[in-house]
């Protein structure tokens, strides 16, 4: 395992409280796991379980550590498992739970124990787990040295020289024990005895607390210096956050302010394009509507002059009648009705070409005004391979509008400029059209709406040629195959829907088609017309799905509408 970016090696050794005392076999266990350590052991875990410690375990630990010697004690981090789901939470839960025994055990090693978290209380990404794992891997990092394989045999031959000495003692003392035992009394000789083993005693406990007390100052200057490197180490990140987060503060509020003012350049941009078409617009309204009145003004002033010249040509037969005989009277008399008659008549078809004139107008601006849609049981596919009917299809939807290099491509509808249901009958043509696995196929929309041929241009649906036009169809493979149109029906249905992708184009029914209708057969140039809304809707997400036309769809319209009329009239079409 990593710790603090220093790689450990974990060595485990047999369980040694499964018995009751320290066998050779025990030791001999020990060392070998030691000596497997070829840098030196970093720190050593007793690992044993919260419910249960008692005093014969103690005196195991207790020959472990002499069999080790004293400085293994700096390297002994005690180890809880089996802790309940309070005391792994709270430390000091587990510590009000330990008894004599724990206590005095903890206390010889310098208070390093740490908790074993249970992943089934708290799984690994869980702070407890992490803090019991963190708490456990700060004592072993902040271990000063290694425990090697040379202090093993060192104190193995200091166990072995206490024990030889205690053994040359006690005989020595037994030697003198027994010679004093002929000399003295048995009583004197046991008192002497016993007060010689209890002053070594004393020494020697004098001599260890003494050993502690420098050990254990050591050790408080040692946690002193640590936590003094961690706070210091704590408030350089805490500066470094600060300083962090005021960049990214100051970096967010210049992003914003950016955005603001592109939003702000966009709706100025958007609002001069709707003045001018509006302006545009009116001066087509208005040079019509002066024009009407120019025609109606010399139309009066035509009616006007005809009736003087035939009130003068009267007066002048009235006054020639009082002169003239009256079969000159008559010739005349008839001669000036059947002019009279022929003027009459000249008026009258004057003013019945001036009416199918405007009829002829209103008739091309209703006929122009028939929007070009699809109908609504339409077919498209979904990003997610779904096919849906176009009269659910929503703003913001991702449907198959293209195939390129054998991949469908995607695009989103932004707007969908009408839906709805005429009160009356729409003429609409159906395409009929055979697969390539020999199955029928049609597609519907409006006479106006545009489709692709096989070259990729576009032509409206009602120009196209049975048995000659080729339109582009999507197969099994994903890709588009030129297929030559079967048949075109003339219908009617009162279901419409008019959609718009940031492609342009959409797969209906397998047939790629364009979103554009009664507009110039260019897709380029219809692409651009559109790119005011397309880049506004990307900023502002459109809502609108009514019956009537959206607002930049109508202007388009208009201008479209009063283009096309008036160019008919300028090239006397009308």
């Amino acid at each position: 395992m990593s710790i603090d970016g220093v790689k450990y090696n974990i060595v485990d050794t047999p369980g040694i409280f499964d018995t009751q005392k320290v066998t050779d076999d025990v030791l001999k266990e020990i060392a070998n796991a030691v000596k497997k350590c070829a840098y030196g052991v970093k720190a050593i875990l007793f690992v044993f379980e919260a419910k249960r410690f008692t005093d014969e375990q103690k005196n195991v630990l207790d020959g472990i550590r002499r069999f080790l010697g004293e400085e293994a004690t700096n390297y002994i981090i005690a180890v809880f498992s089996h802790a309940t789901k309070a005391q792994i939470q709270d430390r000091a839960i587990m510590r009000k739970a330990w008894n004599q025994p724990v206590r005095s055990f903890i206390q010889d090693i310098d208070n390093r124990w740490g908790i074993a978290p249970n992943s089934d209380y708290f799984p690994p990404d869980d702070p407890v787990h992490k803090a019991r794992l963190g708490e456990i891997m700060a004592f072993i990092s902040g271990m000063r040295g290694v425990y090697t394989t040379d202090q093993l045999e060192k104190s193995r031959k200091e166990q072995e020289e206490i024990r030889r000495q205690r053994e040359e003692e006690e005989k020595r003392i037994k030697q003198e024990y027994e010679e004093k035992l002929k000399e003295t009394a048995k009583k004197e000789s046991e008192e002497a005895y016993k007060q010689k083993i209890e002053d070594l005693r004393q020494e020697f406990r004098a001599k260890q607390e003494e050993e502690e007390k420098l050990r254990r100052k050591e050790r408080e200057e040692a946690e002193e210096r640590f936590k003094k490197t961690i706070e210091s180490i704590q408030t350089e990140n805490r500066m470094q956050r600060q300083q962090d987060e005021n960049l990214r503060r100051a970096e967010r509020e210049a992003a914003e302010e950016r955005y603001m003012k592109s939003i702000e350049m966009m709706r100025q941009e958007h609002k001069e394009q709707q003045e001018r078409a509006e302006t545009m617009f009116n001066n087509k309204i208005q040079e019509e509507e002066r024009r009407r009145d120019r025609d109606e003004k010399d139309r009066r002033e035509e009616r006007k002059q005809a009736e003087e010249t035939y009130r003068s040509r009267i007066e002048e037969a009235e006054k020639n009648l009082k002169n003239r005989e009256n079969n000159e009277t008559m010739r005349l008399m008839k001669e000036m009705q059947d002019r009279e008659k022929k003027a009459n008549l000249e008026y009258a078809k004057q003013i019945e070409d001036l009416r199918k004139k405007n009829a002829l107008s209103q008739q091309e601006l209703e006929k122009a005004k028939k929007k070009g849609c699809f109908s609504l049981d339409t077919k498209v596919q979904l990003a997610n391979g779904k096919f849906i009917e176009m009269e659910k299809l929503q703003v913001g939807d991702r449907i198959c509008s293209n195939v390129r290099n054998g991949e469908l491509e995607i695009s989103e509808v932004y707007l969908i400029a009408h839906l709805g249901h005429f009160d009356h009958s729409l003429s609409m043509t159906n395409i009929e059209f055979t697969r390539s696995d020999g199955q029928k196929g049609q597609i519907r929309t409006t006479p106006t709406h545009c489709i692709f041929r096989e070259d990729l241009s576009i032509l409206y649906a009602q120009d196209v040629v049975p048995g000659v036009t080729k339109i582009l169809l999507l197969d099994e493979t994903n890709e588009l195959t030129p297929v030559v149109v079967d048949n075109l029906i003339t219908d009617e249905d009162t279901g419409y829907i008019s959609f718009y992708t940031r492609a342009g184009t959409v797969i209906a029914n397998n047939v790629l088609c364009s979103c554009y209708d009664d507009c110039p057969q260019s897709q380029t140039l219809m692409d651009l017309v559109f790119a005011p809304i397309r880049l506004w809707t990307k900023v502002f997400p459109s809502n609108h799905r009514q019956e009537e036309l959206h607002p930049y769809a109508k202007t388009l319209e208009h201008i479209y509408f009063n283009w096309l009329i008036n160019g008919k009239r300028l090239l006397g079409l009308s």
